[in-house]
C-alpha cells in the first residue's frame, strides 16, 4: 500500500520526539543525581577556598556562620588533631599545677555532645579546682574530660577508645594524661541561641569528632590532599570534604559539609511524576509530530502536485517560494524548468505548425505547378499531333507560334519559381542603395506603353521627386508586376493611377486601377502562390507575380497591402526615404 510523505514524516518525527523524551527521562533518572552531587562537591571545594580567606579576616566562627546563612554549608577550621580551632565564644582557660604547660585553653565544642548545655555554667566557676583527663600525641594535649567536686563533662568518643574493658587497641599508643588546675577564665554564652550555627548542630559536631578519632588512631597519617566522605542521617545524604591547609607553618584542616536533600527530594518527586509526565509526553509527541510533519511535507506535496501537472503538460500553475533554503531553491528550479519546457513546447508547436504550413505550401505549390504546366503541355501536344497528321497544313506556322508561346510561358514560370525560392531561402541579401523612385516608375510605364495603348487605357502619374533606399531592380520588378496586373484587370477606356506620396520618413507608392473589386475573402490569399480570383482566371500569367513581389517587399522590410477603393483596387507599398547627412 502506498504511504504518503506526511505519514512517513509523522512516524519519523514521532520517533525522534519519543527518543528525545526518553533520553531526557533516562538522564534525569540515572545521571542527573550524579551530576548534581559532583557539581555540589566542586562548589563545596570552591567555598572552602573562599572560607580560608574569609576566616583569616573575620575569624573562624564568624566566617562559619556567614557561610551557612549565605550558602547553606556547614564549615569550620580544625587543628592538626581534629579539634575546632580559634574558638572565641565557648571555651575555658585553666592554669595547670602540673605538666610542662602553665595554662590550657579548652574549646567546649569537643566535650559532651558539643552543643551548649545550660548545666555547665552552674558547676564551673572561675576559681574552681578541676581535674582534666587528656590524651597526648606529639606533645599535643587533647582534653577529653573535665571534672570538679560537683560534676564534670566528657568526650565519650575518645574516652570509650582509651579507657575501660572495651578500650580499642588502635589507640593504645596514645599517652594518657592527668592534670590538675584552676579555672582562670570562662567564656560561655548566656543561652543556646547565642551560639551561631553550625556550632550548635550536634550532627555536624559528631562528624568532626569522628574525623578526630580517625586522626588519633594508630598508623593514621595527616591528609595530604582533600578527602571526600559521604554520610546519611534521617534518610538525608550529606557530602563531607576535608581539605588540609598550612597556616603559619602549622597544619590545619577545613572541614565542610553540605546536604543533598533537595536533589534527593526532587528526584523522588520526579519519579512519582513520571507516569503523568509520560501520558502528557505521548500526547505532545503526537501533536508535535503531526504539526511538524504537515509543516515539513507541505512544500513537498505542492511540488508533487505541480510536477504531476507538468507531466500532464499543464504549465498554468507555479510553485510558491516562501524560503531561501533547499526547498525554496528546488521550487525556483521547478518553476524555471516549467517555464523552459513550456517555451520549448510552444516553440516546437510553432515549428510543427510552420512545418505543416510549409508542407501544405509545398503541396499547393506542386499542385499549382502541375496545373500551370498542364495547359501548355496539352496545347503543345495538340499542336504536335496536328502537325504530325498533316491536318490544316496551311496553318502550320500558327501551330509553331502557339508552341513557341507556351514554351516561353513555361520558361518564365521556371524563372519565377527559381526567383521565388531564392527570395524565400533567407540567405539572399539584396544590396540597398538610394535611387529616385519617380524615375523608376517612369521607366516601367514606358516599357508597358504598348500594352496600355492596346487596351485603350488612361494612365495618370502623380509623382514627386523622391530619393528612397532599396534595390532598384527588385523594386522596379514589383512596380512592373503591380502595373501589369492593373492593365490586365482594367476595362478598356478606364483609368490607372500611379502615385508617390511623401510621408516624411517613408514614401508610399500605389497603383490604383478602375474595375472590379476583390472579394474580402480573396484579399488575404491574393499574395499566395498560384492564387487567382475569379476575375483573373481568364487572364494569362504564371500566378507567382504577387508572391514574388511580397518576398521582395519583405526583404526591404516594407509595409505593403491591397485594398478596394470606390472605383476599383489599389496596391501599395512604402520605402524608407533617403536623407543626406
Amino acid at each position: 500500500m502506498k504511504k504518503s510523505i506526511v505519514f512517513k514524516w509523522f512516524m519519523l518525527t514521532a520517533m525522534l520526539f519519543s527518543v528525545m523524551f526518553l533520553l531526557i527521562g533516562i538522564v534525569q533518572n540515572y545521571f542527573f543525581e550524579k551530576y548534581y552531587v559532583k557539581e555540589k562537591a566542586d562548589a563545596l571545594k570552591t567555598y572552602m577556598n573562599e572560607y580560608e580567606d574569609m576566616s583569616a579576616k573575620k575569624g573562624t566562627e564568624a566566617a562559619s556562620s556567614e557561610f551557612y546563612k549565605n550558602r547553606n554549608v556547614w564549615i569550620t577550621k580544625l587543628d592538626e588533631y581534629g579539634s575546632i580551632s580559634d574558638v572565641e565564644n565557648y571555651y575555658l582557660e585553666v592554669k595547670l599545677k602540673n605538666g610542662s604547660q602553665s595554662a590550657l585553653r579548652i574549646p567546649m565544642y569537643s566535650l559532651e555532645e558539643g552543643a551548649y548545655t545550660s548545666g555547665i555554667p552552674s558547676f564551673l566557676k572561675v576559681g574552681d579546682e578541676v581535674a582534666i583527663d587528656t590524651v597526648n600525641k606529639d606533645d599535643k594535649i587533647i582534653p577529653y574530660q573535665i571534672m570538679n567536686r560537683r560534676a564534670g563533662v566528657i568526650n565519650m568518643d575518645i574516652a570509650s577508645k582509651v579507657n575501660g574493658p572495651n578500650a580499642d587497641k588502635a589507640y593504645s599508643h596514645l599517652e594518657i594524661g592527668f592534670y590538675k588546675g584552676t579555672v582562670t577564665k570562662i567564656v560561655f554564652p548566656d543561652k543556646a541561641e547565642d551560639i551561631t550555627f553550625p556550632y550548635n548542630d550536634k550532627f555536624f559536631l559528631k562528624q568532626i569528632k569522628k574525623f578526630q578519632i580517625g586522626l588519633l588512631a594508630d598508623g593514621s597519617k595527616p591528609l595530604q590532599q582533600a578527602e571526600k566522605l559521604s554520610t546519611t542521617a534521617n534518610f538525608v545524604e550529606y557530602t563531607i570534604i576535608i581539605k588540609p591547609v598550612v597556616e603559619n607553618g602549622e597544619l590545619r584542616y577545613i572541614f565542610a559539609m553540605t546536604s543533598l536533600q533537595p536533589v534527593g527530594e526532587a528526584i523522588w518527586v520526579m519519579r512519582q511524576f513520571y507516569p503523568y509526565f509520560g501520558v502528557f509526553a505521548i500526547l505532545c509527541v503526537i501533536l508535535l509530530a503531526f504539526i511538524f510533519s504537515r509543516w515539513l511535507a507541505r512544500p513537498l506535496i505542492s511540488i508533487n502536485q505541480i510536477t504531476g501537472k507538468i507531466a500532464d503538460m499543464d504549465f498554468s500553475e507555479k510553485l510558491p517560494v516562501h524560503s531561501e533554503d533547499e526547498i525554496g531553491q528546488l521550487s525556483k528550479n521547478i518553476n524555471y524548468l516549467s517555464n523552459r519546457i513550456e517555451a520549448y513546447i510552444g516553440q516546437l508547436q510553432q515549428d510543427l505548425d510552420k512545418e505543416k504550413k510549409l508542407e501544405n505550401t509545398r503541396k499547393e505549390f506542386i499542385a499549382g505547378v502541375s496545373h500551370e504546366l498542364k495547359t501548355p503541355l496539352a496545347v503543345m501536344k495538340s499542336c504536335l499531333s496536328i502537325l504530325r497528321d498533316g491536318i490544316a497544313a496551311e496553318k502550320k506556322e500558327h501551330y509553331f507560334q502557339a508552341m513557341e508561346d507556351e514554351i516561353q510561358r513555361m520558361d518564365l514560370l521556371v524563372v519565377n519559381m527559381l526567383d521565388l525560392a531564392k527570395f524565400e531561402s533567407g540567405t539572399y541579401k539584396p544590396e540597398m542603395l538610394p535611387f529616385e523612385i519617380d524615375k523608376v516608375i517612369t521607366e516601367v510605364c514606358k516599357s508597358l506603353t504598348e500594352q496600355i495603348q492596346e487596351n485603350n487605357l488612361s494612365l495618370t502619374l502623380r509623382l514627386c521627386p523622391q530619393l528612397v533606399v532599396g534595390h532598384k531592380g527588385l523594386i522596379s520588378r514589383v512596380i512592373t508586376n503591380f502595373l501589369s496586373n492593373a492593365i490586365k484587370h482594367t476595362e478598356k477606356g478606364q483609368e490607372i493611377i500611379i502615385t508617390v506620396k511623401d510621408n516624411g520618413q517613408t514614401a508610399e507608392i500605389s497603383v490604383e486601377n478602375q474595375g472590379n473589386m476583390i472579394l474580402e475573402e480573396d484579399i488575404k490569399k491574393i499574395w499566395d502562390q498560384f492564387y487567382r480570383t475569379e476575375a483573373r482566371t481568364s487572364k494569362a500569367g504564371t500566378g507567382l507575380g504577387l508572391s514574388i513581389s511580397k518576398e521582395i517587399l519583405r526583404l526591404h522590410h516594407a509595409d505593403y497591402g491591397v485594398e478596394n477603393t470606390k472605383d476599383g483596387v489599389r496596391f501599395f507599398f512604402s520605402l524608407t526615404v533617403y536623407h543626406k547627412q
